[in-house]
């Protein structure tokens, strides 16, 4: 399970620019933090800006949890796979390529609990 080094509900800003990520003026930032949404508490991450060079990706990978990747780097293979599309050097590509990942692991947990269910029944 992933470690966080903040309390639930805080809000957190990064502006990851420097010796390890490539960054144009005024770089990207990311924020994080509570919001309501629909009468519902969630987590709101938001990014501006974007990426000068798409392999320097892995570095801001390395610092989120939770994004259903089989691998280590998947988030940043898929972005270079996808460089020539809209929005693949900011926050648009980056959020879309979360999202294709979670609905992968959505659709695969589904996928096993159908064939689960059939091998449990003819256990039975």
């Amino acid at each position: 399970s992933p470690v966080y080094l903040f309390d639930e509900g805080s809000t957190i800003s990064w502006i990851p620019c420097g010796r390890k990520l490539t960054c144009s003026y005024p770089g990207i930032k990311f924020s994080y933090g509570p919001d309501t949404y629909f009468g519902h508490e969630v987590s709101v991450l938001e990014m501006d800006g974007q990426f000068d060079r798409l392999d320097e990706l892995i570095y801001i990978e390395s610092h989120l949890s939770n994004l259903s990747t089989k691998f280590y780097g998947e988030v940043t293979q898929q972005m270079l796979k996808h460089a020539d599309f809209p929005g693949s050097n900011n926050g648009t590509g980056l959020f879309q390529t979360i999202v294709g990942l979670k609905i992968r692991d959505l659709y695969e947990q589904i996928t096993a609990s159908k064939t689960a269910a059939p091998l449990q029944a003819t256990k039975a």
